[in-house]
């Protein structure tokens, strides 16, 4: 079969006078590797290269945030006379087109396991080399890394949840190699996704900066001119990195998602939620905050403090306005009537949205297709840019807290604490009959609302096998099956080498 190379080998000019010089040739680049790896700065230089690598097109800058995963989910409606588009919402995998932009997803979220890898096979033979709490970090963040990465795998390419059955599928890759990796059943896939999160926990715990220090600490504004907390720049900004919280509340998306093979994994998904949202700075004040109506005021569409783990992107306003603007393909098909809107009434319904932060000013039509509406979350204010996208959120550990809950009391409670701060409605509680059912529907609909346009509403779908969604949330009909959710991997082998 062919492969798909993710990385390339580059060798060293041959010598050919003779079989001696040509067998003492080093390939390049394995010596630039070498050199690389001996100092502490060639090992913080690989991850923050394996972070630049999350940002492609194929993967957490596109199409695992807001554009592929979400056409999959019909968040976003064709517009123009797309093909591949077209295919892709209506779950055609077998398209060409769809095909390579999917195996180019896949390839992608290997081709950040693979780099961190690299850096996961020298670590623990130049530990000597690190100073103070780096050589903690770095292995926790790279460790977390490969957790993050390959559990997206798993949602994008695994069998369903909650009927995963023990076919080998998938190849979970713990070291640089030339050769194809024999892929394991869901349950192995998820076992090593959990032993990579336990190890990283067990190395940041006590040694992560954002125990020790408050966020505005970590995080000075470019004007300030008081010192640094720290001495060492590399940690600050912990937010946008794989920080010891964010590996917590990792965790408790992933027993989250494994609930619903095996219940008793929500008590678990419990227990990290609840460390996150516990969290506190050396202040005594809640490291993480949901975001709320001022954030909203001030241009903070993303709701930046609450933002566990997230991906520097410099330049997010062209992207955005490129990507969501008047010119971008990324919209919804929406009817103008009664208040300006049909479909998207009922998925953020007139009665409960009149201070809901995720509402306000959120959707504009398009001056210049006054059928399709915007979507605003990305775009940015000029005068405070929040150049930075989500990986994992305050709000998710919420909405986990409140399906995890085992009454209908406690439940409530979390759910009401996540409302007061977003500005939704919710004097009743749960429907007095059938709660868990009605806990289940607005969950759904959370996830969608919550973190739309940040790849979370497809495998929330899958995670609850959705079948089909309440009348006219959508302009297209959507259709939930496990043809649609279980994404075919690449009929090619891949190389998983980084050298």
């Amino acid at each position: 079969m062919k492969r798909l190379t993710i990385t390339t080998i580059l060798f060293g000019a041959l010598a050919f006078s003779s079989c001696n010089k040509y067998l003492d040739v080093t390939p390049r680049a394995q010596t630039t590797k070498d050199q690389i790896f001996s100092t502490e700065k060639g090992f913080r230089d690989a991850l923050t290269g394996a972070y630049i690598q999350m940002k492609s097109n194929n993967t957490y800058g596109g199409g695992l945030m807001w554009s592929t995963i979400e056409y999959m989910a019909r968040n976003w409606d064709v517009q123009g006379n797309s093909i591949t588009i077209t295919n892709l919402t209506n779950a055609t995998y077998t398209d060409a087109q769809v095909r390579g932009t999917l195996d180019n997803t896949y390839a992608d979220l290997y081709k950040v396991i693979a780099s961190v890898n690299s850096i996961l096979e020298r670590i623990d033979g130049q530990q000597s080399i690190f100073t103070g709490n780096n050589y903690a970090l770095i292995k926790g963040e790279a460790l977390a890394l490969r957790a993050f990465n390959h559990f997206d795998v798993l949602r994008m390419f695994g069998p369903m949840p909650d009927n995963s059955g023990n076919t080998t599928l998938l190849p979970y890759v713990t070291e640089v190699t030339h050769d194809i990796i024999t892929p394991v059943n869901f349950q192995e896939f998820a076992k090593n996704i959990l032993a990579d999160l336990d190890a990283a926990e067990a190395l940041m715990k006590d040694k992560d900066p954002i125990l020790s220090y408050s966020l505005a600490e970590l995080n000075p504004v470019a004007s300030s001119s008081a010192p640094p907390v720290v001495a060492d720049n590399f940690y600050m900004y912990r937010q946008i990195r794989l920080n010891y919280y964010a590996v917590l509340a990792l965790k408790a998306r992933v027993y989250m998602y494994l609930a619903a093979t095996d219940p008793a994994n929500k008590v678990k998904a419990a227990q990290y939620a609840q460390l996150v949202v516990d969290a506190k700075d050396r202040t005594g004040r809640p490291t993480f905050r949901l975001g709320r109506e001022s954030d909203r005021v001030a241009g903070d569409y993303l709701m930046s403090a609450e933002h566990i783990a997230a991906l520097s992107v410099y330049n997010l306003e062209t992207i955005a306005t490129g990507t969501f603007g008047e010119s971008g393909q990324l919209a919804r098909n929406d009817f103008n009537i009664q208040d300006g809107f049909y479909y998207l009434n009922n998925l953020f319904p007139v009665a409960e949205r009149t201070s809901d932060v995720r509402w306000k000013e959120m959707w504009v039509y398009k001056l210049t297709n006054p059928s399709y509406v915007m979507y605003r979350k990305f775009i940015q204010k000029p005068s405070a840019p929040v150049l930075q996208v989500p990986l994992l959120r305050l709000s998710e550990m919420y909405l986990i807290l409140t399906e995890c809950a085992g009454t209908k009391e406690t439940a409530e409670t979390w759910y009401r604490a996540y409302c007061n701060e977003k500005g939704i409605p919710f004097p009743s509680g749960f429907n007095a009959t059938a709660w868990e059912t009605d806990r289940k529907n607005k969950m759904i609909r959370e996830y969608v609302r919550e973190f739309y346009g940040e790849g979370q509403t497809f495998f929330t779908y899958k995670r609850y096998n959705v079948t089909t969604l309440p009348a006219s949330w959508t302009y297209s009909y959507y259709t939930g099956t496990p043809a649609r959710y279980v994404v075919p991997k690449p009929d090619r082998e891949i190389n998983y080498n980084n050298k």
